[in-house]
């Protein structure tokens, strides 16, 4: 953890404070700690004896506790003096690397404040800072990581700065609100995936495939016996003296449908991540080409208007309780009936038989692609028919089993 001080007393932006206002008794019982109720009890334990018995030890016992609790509110009567911003640049990263945020602690008091400390929760854990005394409107910055191993959002805050007392008897909390959520993306790779199909589309993408007869222009060439008279440009025939045809390039309906099982029965939690991953590289691929995509789990369809949106959903995406593979798949395909091309991304255990299934599920003039991960060691394609087997054990793998396939 990297730190800075700023002598500056310029104003720093700081979060809103939370508003709710507690009554004064219940502010005071709520700023009692454990081993502050354990004196209070002491106390209370002390007096009792001390009547009952006349026992002096007892009496003093109370009278030191009570003297410790009197010091201690004193301490932590007023709330603490700091402002607190919370900033992350990079809200976004992917899983494996670091986001680094900054917190910005003011003092907002025309005098100078002793040392506090700043609890900021990050993700399940909570971070601890020292801020040292201040001068009059003075701040104090710090730099601290945030580390992600795996996909998912981390919440970063709400911070709080604490006040207490050297006996930790009373501690008081000031909150403030507007966490932070850092999203953490998966990994992915990228491939080079086709996924315009068969079907001509004169509103389609351009394929490279040459013909005679299309939408999309290419270039102009010699009349050859069979070309469609139609076809001919006549202001490049009569100034080169003979015919000259238009030749055009077909244009193909591109809409990648993508489906990810996420039963949670057919996953470990190493599979379903490598899952997730194959998906958004997929998805990817076809939005960097600016095609249609749409990417829908066992359970219901995600954004994927942009690669953001879709990372986004992603990166918090669980395995569910259920949902019937083959009823979605017919789903998808019926709602979505520009499909192109559909890939399904499936867990280890769906056989060759299963998958075969899945395929016949397809319109005919559909190409289908089965994405099995952890699928077996050394066998990468298997044809269904219907459409295409993959087995894919790491992410890694997937830009040369794409190949392989013939999906490139």
């Amino acid at each position: 953890m990297e730190g800075k001080r700023s002598d500056s007393a310029d104003g720093v932006g700081h979060r809103r404070e939370q508003t709710g206002r507690p009554r004064p008794l219940a502010a005071l019982a709520g700023a009692v700690t454990p081993i502050g109720w354990a004196v209070i009890v002491l106390i209370v334990a002390g007096v009792a004896v001390a009547a009952a018995f006349q026992w002096v030890e007892a009496l003093a016992c109370a009278l030191a506790g009570a003297v410790a609790l009197v010091l201690a509110a004193t301490r932590v009567a007023w709330k603490p003096p700091h402002l607190v911003s919370i900033r992350v640049p990079n809200e976004r990263i992917v899983a494996g690397q670091t986001a680094v945020g900054e917190i910005t602690v003011r003092n907002e008091r025309n005098r100078p404040v002793r040392s506090g400390i700043i609890e900021l929760p990050i993700g399940s854990g909570t971070g601890e800072f020292v801020v040292p005394p201040l001068g009059a409107r003075r701040s104090w910055d710090e730099l601290f990581l945030i580390s992600s191993r795996h996909r998912g959002l981390i919440n970063v805050g709400p911070a709080r700065s604490v006040r207490s007392d050297a006996l930790g008897l009373l501690r008081r909390v000031r909150v403030w609100d507007e966490p932070v959520i850092l999203h953490v993306h998966p990994k992915t790779v990228r491939v080079p995936f086709d996924a315009t199909g068969f079907q001509l589309d004169v509103e389609g993408v351009s394929t490279g495939r040459l013909s005679s007869s299309d939408v999309s222009f290419h270039a102009l060439r010699d009349y050859e016996p069979g070309d469609d008279r139609r076809a001919v440009h006549w202001q490049s025939t009569a100034r080169l003296g003979k015919l000259i045809v238009r030749q055009y390039e077909e244009t193909h309906r591109s809409h990648h449908v993508i489906v990810l099982d996420t039963s949670r029965d057919v996953w470990d939690h190493d599979s379903f991540e490598t899952a997730v991953s194959v998906a958004a590289s997929l998805g990817l691929a076809s939005l960097r080409e600016s095609r249609t995509v749409s990417v829908t789990t066992t359970e219901a369809w995600l954004p994927s208007g942009s690669a953001m949106r879709l990372l986004d959903t992603l990166s918090e995406i669980q395995a569910g309780s259920g949902g019937d593979l083959a009823l979605r798949v017919r789903e998808a395909v019926a709602e979505r009936p520009g499909v192109s091309a559909l890939t399904l991304v499936v867990g280890p255990k769906v056989s060759d038989v299963d998958a075969a299934h899945l395929a016949r599920l397809a319109p005919i003039d559909v190409p289908v692609s089965i994405i099995r991960i952890g699928g077996a060691e050394g066998r990468t394609r298997r044809d269904l028919g219907r459409g295409v087997l993959l087995d894919c054990a790491r992410l890694e793998e997937l830009p040369r089993i794409i190949v392989a396939g013939g999906l490139a």
